[in-house]
């Protein structure tokens, strides 16, 4: 140890000792003093040391801690900072500082997880036993230190265990050294507010309980007993007394807001959750809103394109409304998905972003999704734009004999859904037969497939019974009858087993009616010229 020790015991006296073993004073009054002669003003400087090492199994000395004491600041002063410093087995020669008292009294702790341990030896199981305090005083201006707080830990409960309660004291200059409790949290996490015995997570007891609310703009309070004021809040007061309010009332300036009912549903702008009232309820498993000729839900989008309204079902995105220039109402399960865009005149097929898309989604399915009839002022419109068409030709031979067969296959026929719920008064329709037409088709040398007019749909289907469902109106659950779910796949790997296949035949008559026209004019202009010949 290098600098200068000066011990004062009896006759001992050392000084300048380069390794010192073991020092032993005997005195009435024994001190070491180790003195710093560097003349420095600077921060951490003037040190002196107490160093302790050890020599490990294999004889290597290490250093176990250290005691320093150095000056605080870079004045000149006598101002000094007394530290301590152990070594964790990854500090070599040079500990770690732990712990640092400063020259104006503070204890500074330094750790990767700072603790402060505290611990009562009694060995006993009492309620309140087990004791163990932090104690603030302060002086007074005459000098008399008197108790300002205590936080106390002690025993709850007479058994032996581990639990504790935590206790909060302060002094209201009538409790000379022992102050009142104010506050506990006991072994359970309740926490008690002039109780020691709190049984709710939060526990007020008072003779005039009281939570105040202050408007910081204009000072006023509002409070429980308040009748007048920027808010209240009414708590139940009595369990058992069955006129008593239920739940928590909410009132501002004396009048009714709102309510949060014994059943955990919020309602504001009126006093219970009947539907047809006015106003809003946060119902436990729903959101009602109810207004008397004005609108009873509004929504806002600031800034940006994007979704205002997102539907779930168990956690699966499944729709939602977008907003921008032009809303969209989109249907998607969070991958894909596709809606309608209205515009002032129409209304157009979109993305599920909301982009309107062009010749990309059809309007019902040819399996479980079929529209019946679909009534307009005009007929439909299709696309004939030659810039969008290739391969244009006159009909083969082939083809102009499939529809001359074709064209005596029209006939009448009553489908059978409609004689099944109406009878004999199921009316009678005209058309053909998908499959003759197939026939005729192959009998000419030529596969349907091949032609838009003919379709043939293959999907594999599943059936699952959904049972009937009782109404609740509390639980917000509406009717439902048995019903049938069918679930449709198009491609035999993506279908569940146990799916059966399915297929429908179906025809686009608009197509098959030109194909048998085409094949008509060339025929009558056959006809008429051969005609011409023989009267020439």
């Amino acid at each position: 140890m290098g600098g200068y020790i000066g011990a004062r015991a009896g006759s001992l006296s050392t000084t300048t000792v380069a390794n010192v073993q073991d020092v032993t004073a005997t005195d009435t009054t024994p001190e070491v003093t180790i003195i710093n002669n560097t003349h420095e003003d600077t921060d951490g400087g003037r040190e002196g040391k107490v160093i302790f090492k050890g020599q490990q199994s294999g004889g290597e000395e290490s250093t176990l801690a250290e005691i320093q004491s150095s000056h605080d600041g870079t004045a000149d002063d006598e101002k000094g900072d007394l530290i301590f410093k152990t070594n964790d087995g990854n500090d070599a020669l040079a500990p770690t500082e732990r712990l640092r008292i400063n020259s104006a009294g503070d204890v500074l702790v330094s750790s990767p997880d700072p603790s402060l341990t505290i611990t009562n030896t009694t060995h006993e199981d009492t309620d309140g036993g087990r004791e163990s305090t932090i104690v603030f005083k302060g002086e007074q201006s005459g000098g008399e230190l008197s108790t300002l707080a205590e936080i106390e830990a002690s025993h709850d409960g007479t058994a032996d265990d581990e639990k504790g309660d935590l206790i909060f004291k302060t002094n209201d200059g009538n409790d000379g050294v022992a102050p009142t409790e104010r506050m506990r949290i006991d072994s359970s996490g309740n926490v008690g507010i002039g109780t020691t015995t709190p049984d709710a997570s939060l526990d007020i007891e008072s003779a005039t309980p009281i939570i105040r609310l202050k408007d910081t703009d204009t000072g006023s309070y509002g409070e429980v007993s308040a009748s007048s004021g920027d808010g209240n809040i009414f708590i139940k007061a009595d369990e058992g007394n069955a006129t008593a309010a239920s739940g928590i009332r909410f009132h501002v300036d004396g009048s009714h807001v709102g309510r949060w009912d014994d059943s955990g549903n919020l309602v504001v702008g009126k006093t219970n959750t009947t539907f047809a009232t006015q106003g809003v309820a946060l119902r436990t498993n729903r959101v009602q809103a109810t207004s008397d000729g004005a609108v009873a839900l509004e929504l806002r989008r600031n800034t940006n394109d994007g979704d205002i309204f997102t539907f779930y079902r168990e956690g699966q995105l499944s729709g939602k409304i977008f907003v921008g220039s032009r809303p969209s109402f989109i249907a998607d399960n969070g991958s894909s998905g596709g809606g309608l865009m209205p515009t002032s005149i129409d209304f157009r097929p979109t993305d599920r972003n909301g982009t309107i898309t062009d010749n990309a989604y059809d309007l019902g399915a040819a399996s479980i999704g079929r529209f019946d009839d679909i009534n307009a002022t005009n007929p439909s419109i299709v696309t004939s734009d030659e810039r969008e068409k290739q391969q244009i030709a006159s009909l083969t031979d082939a083809e102009i004999a499939a529809a001359k067969s074709l064209s005596k296959l029209f006939k009448t026929f009553k489908w059978n859904s409609a004689v099944e719920t109406k009878g004999d008064k199921a009316r009678t329709h005209s058309g053909v037969i998908a499959q003759q037409i197939q026939t005729a088709m192959s009998d000419a040398g030529l596969d349907a497939g091949d032609y838009a007019f003919f379709i043939n749909t293959v999907w594999w289907e599943t059936r699952t019974d959904i049972p009937a469902i009782e109404a609740d109106e509390e639980k917000g659950i509406q009717a439902q009858n048995a019903r049938v779910d069918i679930q449709d796949y198009y491609t035999e790997e993506e279908a569940p087993e146990g799916a059966v296949k399915k297929t429908r035949m179906g025809i686009r008559y608009t197509e098959l009616l030109s194909f048998i026209g085409a094949a008509t004019e060339q025929r009558l202009t056959s006809i008429e010229a051969r005609l011409t010949a023989l009267e020439g």
